[in-house]
């Protein structure tokens, strides 16, 4: 982050933050939809730490849900400062929804969401 994504407080920028947000979730669900998805809705983005100028973001999404034409996406932002070593931070998660559409921006139908259970290790 630079000093250009700013706000009066001199950490970075909230809407900066969340067109990062929008762009990761809409390239998980386009990956999924196999096309174009479009956001419909943000139904929820929490700020937990400040991020400041320097920082290095990682913005991490997946699916949580698709339905038949829509599909939920998970984010989970972390910031790490460039000068120092040390766990990264985590500083926003949020859940958005997306829907599929063809050429025509209509809805489309999307693949259901395989969920792959945890291997199980040792004898019971």
């Amino acid at each position: 982050m630079s000093d250009h994504d700013t706000n009066l407080y001199g950490t970075i920028h909230g809407g900066v933050m969340m067109k990062l947000i929008d762009d990761a979730a809409a390239a998980a669900a386009g990956r999924h939809a196999d096309g174009p998805a479009v956001t419909v809705s943000v139904d929820r983005m929490t700020f937990l730490a400040p991020v400041r100028a320097g920082d290095l973001l990682s913005v991490e999404a997946g699916l949580e849900r698709a339905g038949r034409t829509s599909m939920t996406v998970g984010v989970r932002v972390t910031a790490e400062r460039w000068n120092h070593s040390g766990p990264a931070a985590e500083v926003a998660t949020a859940f958005l929804t997306f829907v599929a559409i063809d050429a025509d921006g209509s809805p489309r139908a999307v693949p259901a969401l395989d969920v792959v259970e945890p291997a199980r290790s040792g004898a019971n």
